[in-house]
């Protein structure tokens, strides 16, 4: 694994810098800090001026059609003005993000370097959020005379010491062109599978720079690129419910796609997993050892531990206020046992491949200008360091440079990067493997679980999510588990037979220390993450890249069910022929 190497800069950015975004964010913010309300007490104390300069690039197409091309540029500001002090200020405060006063700027910023236009949107949004924060510690005074507990010894924010920061790219530019019609042509391998119904392959560019400066006297521009291409697909069983497999493929470097031969691949793989799960047999209920096997170990720890490693702050609320806090499964565990003691994972940003493969969770600095460093975050299988923000929790002096996402409460949240799994005490997957087989015959069942892809994060259409969401209404557990695409029961021979249509019963984060045992080999598993409650593929808005990389996973003893959902008809009208000599 090779570490990242970057430029870290002495003295002004903007001084030494011909940007004319690093120059404007630095002038407008030091105009502001003469921002006061005559006669006020609360005095600005920080400010933040963030932009992400962002091109992208869609094209989607299907059985060899374009469904979509698209070319999109902004500039998307963020200004975050903090008042009072590092001890308390307008945040950690259920209405800390709330919009107490009229809107005036657009949002975006002009995409010609026009410095007149650029400064005039960054001054309505200053003058927006100064008067939020002014509005936000007045009520929250107000809120905290009407409790009678014992304020918060914690301060508000914690202090850091400036980075300046300056990471030049020279990665290849997207030939559009060429990409397109690899696309198209990609798509078009699914007419050979008439049991797919559905299908698309889709490649999605972000080319983003990312600026930020604050009155710490952080200074900083870096290139935030990722690139992804989705191939999907989905068909229907005799019994009307849908069956989907999918790939997806990551890069920060558009070389490091994949290649022509290896996108067709992919296609053709899935084209025939939806083929044999059209006609597999359905699923039964079932009880016992279950083996995550290859990357879908990876996947169960990215789904049930990747959104619960950080610790987000509980607010101050107004006196009757409904709390629509959402606390951490992890809230109160900390020196707790959450994995069996073989088990340690370290969340580690610092690292940009692994033998040889990309992980696309490197990054060279958080969204509030703090450097990151690798974190143990369980050891032994304890929980030792949550991911933290500048956000201060109890028992910590100062972030670990997790703050990746806008969050809630006027605070980054913290996620994950490139998280690695390794177990002590590990046998190789063949010999994982046979010890399922040796469980399933020690308890005389007919055959164990081997689980070889998970959705998530989920590729499932509206409709399906919402029959989902329907038959999950009256589950007490309150975890939503992306279902198990590739599941197969393995008989006491090793024959494999590929099931669908079950989904895990009772399988959440404090199944974790039940895991019996890990394989020595490694996966990667790569994935775009967001803060949606149940991980959406191609969903927009602020998203984070993340690797991780962990050994297969076999359990005791897991339940699996079989859904009472009500599917759709099938379609009554015959499709047309795929072949367009018909």
């Amino acid at each position: 694994m090779k570490p990242l190497v970057y430029c870290l800069l002495a003295g002004s950015l903007a001084a030494q810098s011909t940007d004319p975004i690093l120059k404007v964010l630095t002038q407008e913010m030091e105009r502001s800090r003469g921002l006061r309300i005559a006669g006020g007490a609360d005095v600005p104390y920080f400010f933040e001026y963030s932009v992400d300069d962002v091109r992208s690039y869609v094209v989607n197409a299907t059985l060899g059609g374009l469904i979509d091309e698209t070319r999109n540029r902004a500039r998307v500001p963020q200004v975050r003005v903090r008042v009072g002090d590092y001890a308390f200020d307008n945040s950690n405060f259920a209405l800390s993000d709330a919009n107490f006063s009229a809107r005036y700027d657009t949002g975006l910023l002009a995409q010609d370097d026009n410095p007149l236009a650029l400064r005039q949107q960054l001054w309505l949004a200053t003058d927006r959020a100064f008067k939020n924060a002014l509005e936000s510690i007045g009520r929250k005074r107000s809120a905290m005379r009407s409790v009678t507990a014992a304020p918060d010894p914690l301060p508000d924010f914690w202090k850091a010491e400036p980075v300046k920061l300056v990471v030049n790219t020279t990665s290849a530019a997207l030939d559009e062109a060429a990409w397109k019609k690899r696309v198209l042509a990609a798509s078009a391998r699914f007419k050979a599978f008439p049991a797919v119904l559905n299908s698309s392959v889709e490649l999605e560019s972000l080319v983003n720079t990312s600026y930020l400066v604050n009155s710490e006297g952080s200074e900083i521009k870096y290139p935030d690129n990722i690139h992804y291409i989705r191939v999907r697909a989905s068909g229907m069983a005799a019994d009307g419910s849908t069956v989907r497999s999918h790939e997806v493929f990551h890069a920060v470097d558009v070389q490091r796609l994949p290649s022509e031969a290896d996108l067709n691949k992919a296609v053709d793989e899935i084209g025939r997993q939806v083929t044999a799960l059209a006609t597999a047999p359905v699923g039964d209920a079932y009880a016992g050892p279950i083996l995550f096997e290859g990357p879908a170990g990876a996947q169960l720890i990215a789904e049930l531990l990747g959104s619960q490693l950080s610790l987000p702050r509980r607010p101050i609320m107004n006196a009757g206020q409904g709390n629509r806090f959402t606390a951490s499964d992890l809230e109160g565990r900390l020196g707790s046992r959450i994995l069996p003691s073989a088990f340690t994972l370290v969340d580690d940003p610092t690292q940009n491949e692994f033998r040889g493969r990309p992980l696309i969770g490197s990054y060279p600095v958080d969204g509030e200008a703090i450097v990151p460093k690798p974190v143990t975050v369980i050891e032994n299988g304890v929980f030792k360091t949550p991911l933290l923000s500048r956000q201060p929790i109890a028992g910590f002096t100062a972030s670990n440079g997790r703050g990746r996402l806008p969050g809630s409460y006027g605070h980054r949240f913290a996620t994950l990067s490139n998280l690695f799994v390794k177990s002590t005490e590990a046998v190789s997957d063949a010999d994982l493997k046979k010890r399922l087989l040796e469980l399933v015959k020690q308890r005389s069942k007919p055959f164990g679980i081997l689980v070889k892809q998970m959705d998530y994060p989920s590729s499932a259409g509206g409709d399906e999510l919402r029959r989902l969401a329907a038959s999950l209404g009256n589950n007490s557990s309150g975890t939503v588990l992306s279902s198990p695409l590739l599941v197969y029961r393995i008989y006491p021979d090793g024959k494999e037979e590929l099931m669908r249509g079950v989904r895990f019963r009772g399988l959440n984060l404090r199944s974790l220390k039940d895991i019996l045992s890990a394989s020595t080999e490694l996966h990667q598993f790569d994935f775009i993450g967001n803060r949606g409650p149940f991980a959406l593929m191609g969903v927009g808005g602020y998203i984070f890249p993340a690797s991780v990389v962990a050994p297969s996973l076999l359990f005791d003893d897991l339940e699996i069910e079989k859904p009472t959902i009500e599917v759709p008809p099938p379609p009554t009208v015959p499709p047309p022929p795929l072949s367009t000599t018909n």
